[in-house]
């Protein structure tokens, strides 16, 4: 479905594209609209190598991965996207020239954004991601028009705002179907959902989250009030003492999920058979 959405946007496929636009132009957002594995920035390669994506000074080592990432990516002819600022003409160059080299086409996607609206969005940036306004300026100042891009040799050029991007991101998030972690992933996080599985003979939506032979199991609660609806936790090697049935916890995030695993739940355990309030029995 990706390729015909982007043949439906006039874009060749596969191909090495470009954004191009001073900072806080919206060149991420644009980017966001293609599919997470063709998109390459150093912001990504720089917290890759630095735990930290505004780490100027690790800014070399990170050059050093986006490039061999680009490298491999087009000798495998693969689609990628350099979501960078892309607003120097030797930069340019030579990725246009990367990209000829491996047989595929070269795409300038270009954010002409009002030089007051960038500025403003680097005021609400983290201070070590922010670009200095005499920065922003010049980046502004140096974007191409359309003639002078495809001077330099690229194949198609396109104004972000003529092309229906939206539409892109929507028939990918099409394509990748239903996501029966989606609940999963929004209250406890990516990290937690990777290692979480439903388990298949529980007529009960109960899972696990299971790491190297240790587990927790909950369960999504679906019974009473809409506005109740919520994830409990089984409290392992604990049972009620008057009927000896497992005993569960409501959790709302990993936090919640940390206390029941150390045995320091956060609400007042309740037992399914004995201590069961009259909307959940029905």
């Amino acid at each position: 479905m990706i390729e015909s959405a982007l043949a439906a946007l006039g874009l060749p496929t596969p191909g090495l594209y470009l954004t191009i636009g001073a900072a806080g132009s919206g060149k991420t957002r644009i980017a966001t609209a293609f599919p997470r594995i063709w998109r390459l920035s150093l912001d990504d390669c720089r917290e890759r190598v630095a735990d930290d994506p505004g780490l100027q000074d690790s800014t070399p080592a990170a050059v050093a991965v986006f490039d061999t990432v680009l490298t491999c990516r087009l000798a495998r002819r693969l689609p990628t996207l350099v979501d960078a600022t892309n607003t120097e003409f030797a930069i340019r160059a030579r990725l246009v020239e990367r990209a000829h080299q491996h047989r595929l086409p070269a795409v300038a996607i270009v954010a002409r954004t009002a030089l007051e609206d960038c500025q403003t969005r680097q005021d609400a940036r983290p201070a070590n991601r922010q670009v200095p306004a005499q920065t922003v300026a010049r980046q502004h100042a140096g974007v191409p028009t359309g003639e002078q891009l495809l001077a330099e040799g690229f194949d198609q050029v396109h104004a972000a705002a003529d092309l229906d991007l939206l539409h892109l991101l929507l028939a990918r998030s099409v394509a990748a179907g239903f996501d029966p972690l989606a609940e999963v992933r929004a209250t406890f996080g990516p990290d937690l959902a990777r290692v979480f599985a439903f388990d298949p003979d529980s007529p009960d939506s109960v899972g696990a989250f299971a790491v190297a032979g240790r587990q927790l199991t909950v369960r999504w609660s679906d019974h009473g009030e809409v506005f109740d609806h919520h994830w409990q936790a089984r409290l392992e090697g604990e049972t009620c003492e008057a009927c000896g049935s497992a005993v569960w916890v409501k959790v709302t995030d990993a936090a919640d999920l940390l206390a029941v695993y150390n045995g320091q739940p956060p609400e007042e355990l309740f037992c399914d058979r004995c201590d069961v309030p009259d909307w959940y029995a029905a």
